[in-house]
């Protein structure tokens, strides 16, 4: 099991701002921003920093647009960013929305990526997307987001696996395009890993042959329902058995948890906020494309379908499951997910809602420190990754596990970073 992170990067204070401007209100009567979105940005690039040298595994990005919900509207520009920052870990995206896209020039994005990697590896999530406001800022009619994922889809694996190809699709054709840089290994691609929320995207990513990527809509009761499911249709259609799920929790990890209750409430409680603010659950801009149908009459893990019951439902779930506590109650937890889901990789999400930049890197160096290494018996590194052909596996003949890369410390304490 290899350990991740990933950081939100939300502007949570500027959201009554933002809704008072898109309902038409002017500059003057909402004022300036609180926290300017350059701050959140430069807060959360600090947290990223400390990834590779804290010892964990990949750094994970995400793709949302106009909105103060998430600050990353490109996540392979963030992770070449990040590429170029670090030296050991692997990246991935949680995820790369190719609904939005222009299929030939995410293919290029993604081949750049690989070469900046040198050798690392991208995890590259992808989906179709379900909030209105992307759908209206990329300018994507939201009712041919299933058709367009699905040929954007097609035209990537192409471009991956042929030197020379030839499309004719319902949105995009290319006669003898060629995809340059060449890229160094097709796998990013043909072994993407699809999120769901539907059954029936479920099922279209297992009959493509994707691995599975959980996302924070769904509990992960249903995921581990779903995964009997997914092998089941990845093996009719010649895949075999998938990889163990990605799972993606929130974090929080802290020696005084236990009188801290109603700050950890507060701040999960703004993330689930933001999710609903974000997908605008409980009006007729919930997902309103004809494909999302199944949304809103089987309704989903947000709970009756009100915003209210939403966010009790989504805020008792992530206390629930998040890696939240004392250091010995994060092991714990990690190691019951483990046991259920039994993750490929855990990523941990951290900084949410309105936590400082102070109190999340305390909470990361105490998960990297107290947490992590209990686990390192069936660790398996970034660097040592077979299934990304990094390495050869650890070894289990009571070695023990290959000793990490020290860091330099500064005399402040904090982690030294690489030069660049």
């Amino acid at each position: 099991m290899r350990f991740g992170m990933g950081f939100v990067y939300p502007n949570y204070k500027d959201w009554d701002r933002f809704l008072a401007l898109e309902q038409g209100a002017s500059p003057e009567e909402v004022g300036e921003m609180e926290i300017s979105d350059g701050q959140v940005l430069q807060d959360q690039m600090y947290l990223a920093d400390l990834v590779e040298p804290l010892g964990f595994d990949t750094l994970w990005a995400f793709e949302q647009h106009a909105a103060p919900y998430i600050l990353i509207p490109d996540a392979n520009q963030y992770l070449s960013y990040f590429a170029g920052r670090t030296r050991r870990i692997d990246v991935g995206a949680m995820i790369v929305v190719l609904t939005w896209h222009n299929p030939f020039r995410v293919a290029e994005q993604i081949s750049m990526l690989q070469h900046h990697l040198n050798g690392r590896y991208y995890f590259l999530g992808v989906g179709r997307g379900l909030a209105r406001r992307n759908f209206d800022a990329m300018n994507v009619d939201i009712d041919e987001s299933r058709e367009r994922f699905w040929e954007i889809f097609d035209i990537l694996q192409l471009a991956f696996t042929q030197e020379m190809f030839s499309y004719d699709g319902q949105f995009y054709s290319y006669k003898n395009a060629s995809l340059r840089p060449r890229p160094l290994d097709p796998k990013i691609v043909t072994e993407a890993w699809g999120a769901w929320t539907s059954e029936g995207t479920l099922r279209q990513c297992a009959e493509r042959g994707m691995q599975p990527l959980t996302t924070p809509n769904k509990t992960l009761e249903s995921y581990i329902n779903d995964m009997e499911l997914f092998n089941q249709i990845r093996e009719e259609n010649g895949h075999g058995l998938a990889r163990q799920p990605i799972l993606q929790v929130p974090l929080y990890c802290s020696e005084d948890a236990d009188n801290e209750q109603e700050q950890i409430h507060q701040w999960i409680n703004e993330y689930v906020d933001s999710v609903l603010k974000m997908y605008e659950l409980g009006t007729e801009n919930f997902a309103p494309g004809k494909s999302y149908a199944e949304y809103r009459t089987k309704g989903s893990d947000f709970g009756s379908g009100t915003y209210e019951d939403a966010l009790e439902t989504l805020t008792t779930k992530f206390l629930r499951e998040g890696i939240i506590g004392t250091p010995e109650e994060c092991a714990e937890k990690v190691a019951a997910h483990r046991e259920t889901v039994n993750p490929s990789e855990f990523v941990v999400l951290n900084a949410v809602g309105t936590m400082p930049k102070d109190v999340a890197e305390k909470s990361m160096r105490l998960y990297a420190e107290k947490v992590v290494p209990r686990f390192d018996d069936i660790r398996i590194r970034a660097e040592n990754d077979p299934w990304t052909g990094r390495g050869e596996p650890q070894p289990t003949d009571g070695a023990g596990p290959r000793p990490r890369r020290k860091e330099r410390v500064a005399a402040t304490g904090h982690v030294e970073l690489p030069s660049i």
